[in-house]
């Protein structure tokens, strides 16, 4: 299938941004890569920070694909608490074994130390976001008298997905580079002893 030049632009920057940083790519530099002229690349985007923009977008579009409505999280419950965690994850490991979302997950760590836009966005998208998702559901967990009524359900949620959050952290910053696949089977494995070592510490 023929790509287009703004599909050659996005994937380009993507792999680009990932090996050198935001800060160290230009529009030439993309422009060059593609295999077209600097001005070129303003008749799809109309800035760096536009190309982006489009990245990150690209990638909460995606990760939100696979999220699980709360409705389905009761229903998923109802089969057992197993089930639904590994339904879960295995969504999770499904998108960053593909090479794409993994540079992306990549560029968003190694830029939120400096970049304001992609703070921001790991704050709010990534860390805040799905901490609120996990405390929904550890309340429905206590409603549907999974879990103790005393528990501090955000504080379970921070237990845990920081955890989760730091193992990435360690894949992609400080063992960087190394297998993925490795890295992702190794991530389920530890998210779920972890995720069933604090289930076991304040289930009924």
């Amino acid at each position: 299938m023929k790509v287009n030049n703004r599909d050659k632009i996005f994937d380009v920057s993507i792999d680009l941004f990932s090996k050198f940083g935001y800060d160290g790519v230009s529009v030439r530099q993309i422009a060059g890569e593609v295999g077209i002229k600097e001005s070129s690349i303003y008749n799809h985007y109309n800035s760096k920070e536009a190309i982006l923009d489009s990245i990150l977008n690209f990638y909460i579009e995606k990760m939100l694909s696979e999220d699980i409505p709360l409705e389905d999280a009761s229903a998923n419950l109802d089969v057992g608490f197993d089930y639904f965690y590994r339904t879960g994850l295995n969504a999770f490991a499904t998108q960053l074994l593909d090479e794409k979302m993994s540079k992306i997950t990549r560029i968003i760590l190694i830029e939120s130390y400096h970049n304001d836009k992609i703070k921001e966005f790991l704050k709010k998208s990534i860390i805040d976001d799905a901490i609120n998702g996990w405390i929904n559901l550890f309340d429905l967990m206590k409603f549907k008298k999974l879990i103790r009524d005393d528990v501090d359900s955000r504080q379970l949620s921070e237990s845990f997905y920081k955890y989760g959050l730091f193992l990435l952290y360690e894949h992609y910053i400080i063992n960087y580079p190394e297998d993925d696949e490795k890295f992702v089977k190794e991530l389920c494995e530890k998210s779920e002893r972890h995720i069933n070592l604090l289930y076991n510490s304040v289930r009924r």
